[in-house]
């Protein structure tokens, strides 16, 4: 008898889960930009970007696509920012410093779709074919001499 009440009980409970029970609620889910941070100095560490070279937006452009990227406003004009998601891994880029300048990136990342938020991590990221290391989490400092 307790073996019959106990597995009533338990198709009871189940047949009660509804959707909200099987599937994450997204809505009140707040995810971090999927983007990483790029930054130029030089050999001093001197920000480049807004000094050495300055633009309204700097031109990234691969064989498929062109990117315009404008340096972060509000106290961090020497960084530009990229989401993962307007680049293609494994694929090499041209990043238009100045008329005369202009450096080949190549970026290797993954990128991994979660419940409710999309997260992407570099695996390598090269400067004229030079592997940069990361400075802190998604930054890279890029040194030009």
């Amino acid at each position: 008898m307790k073996k019959l009440l106990f597995t009533t009980f338990v198709l009871f409970c189940l047949g009660c889960e509804g959707d909200e029970d099987r599937f994450a609620d997204c809505s009140t889910v707040l995810c971090a930009a999927d983007q990483f941070v790029l930054t130029y100095q030089d050999g001093d560490g001197n920000p480049l970007i807004g000094t050495v070279f300055v633009q309204d937006s700097f031109k990234l452009a691969s064989i498929d696509t062109i990117l315009y990227i404008k340096p972060i406003p509000f106290g961090e004009e020497e960084n530009l920012a990229l989401l993962y998601a307007n680049i293609e891994s494994n694929t090499k880029y041209g990043l238009e410093l100045s008329e005369t300048i202009t450096d080949t990136l190549r970026f290797d990342f993954t990128t991994v779709n979660g419940t409710c938020c999309v997260t992407s991590t570099m695996e390598a990221l090269r400067l004229n074919g030079t592997i940069v290391p990361e400075t802190e989490t998604n930054f890279y400092t890029l040194i030009k001499e």
